[in-house]
């Protein structure tokens, strides 16, 4: 992945190289996001002038598509999501040498060296969600495999920037940390989901059916999660 900055944000992108191409062309997907397909001979540096030329198109249209590039560093006042409510954020510099982070009375305290950059703070974060999720979501694994009688033959964590979920051919299931955003109600959705998937791989009316059956509102848990998708 390469990446541009664009005002306060971070527009990453993937290269794809092709002789025939007579022109260079940018393209904003759900499965990836930006797209730039070039021919050999254009230089990496004539790329990232053109899409930052563009920026301001590709911006519109990933937040089209619910996603939304690098936002401003976290401070004091951003807000974060946490079981489909946003919060405040407080940092609070301590002589300490890591990123503690604690959610107490509906308030993020992000506790920090006095030297630390947004990265150390964006890991925390993640580390925050993965540990939160690994607690909630296995929970409900357990509880929906027994009600469904589908029991995946592993459960594993990753973030993506495209996916709440999936499950392979093997019936691995893996599911994005950053759930933990969500409602409850929705996390719970995205778990039936994942476990239908062990029986039927694809979205086929048979696949909806049984998520019905299970779950009667799950057309409005569908809606519920696109509409979130485009809040963040």
């Amino acid at each position: 992945m390469t990446a541009i900055t664009y005002g306060t944000r971070t527009i990453e992108f993937e290269v794809q190289r092709n002789n025939r191409l007579k022109h260079t062309y940018i393209t904003v997907e759900r499965d990836c996001p930006v797209l730039v397909r070039a021919n050999d001979s254009v230089h990496n540096d004539e790329i990232k002038k053109l899409v930052h030329k563009k920026a301001a198109w590709i911006c519109s249209k990933l937040e089209e598509l619910g996603q939304s590039p690098a936002q401003d560093a976290i401070i004091t006042g951003s807000r974060l999501y946490y079981l489909g409510k946003s919060y405040y954020v407080e940092l609070i510099k301590e002589e300490r040498e890591d990123v503690g982070i604690d959610f107490i009375h509906s308030k993020f305290k992000i506790r920090i060296p006095q030297e630390v950059d947004q990265e150390k703070i964006s890991e925390a974060i993640e580390i925050f969600y993965l540990e939160k999720a690994h607690d909630k979501i296995k929970k409900l694994v357990l509880k929906w495999s027994k009600k469904m009688q589908l029991t995946p033959a592993h459960i594993d964590f990753k973030t993506s920037n495209t996916k709440w979920g999936s499950c392979n051919h093997k019936n691995q299931i893996t599911f994005n940390p950053e759930l933990m955003k969500l409602s409850p109600s929705l996390i719970e959705y995205a778990v039936i989901h994942e476990l239908a998937h062990i029986t039927y791989k694809n979205h086929s009316k048979e696949f909806w059916g049984l998520i019905k059956k299970h779950l009667s509102g799950y057309l409005k848990c569908e809606e519920q999660l696109k509409a979130f998708e485009k809040r963040i």
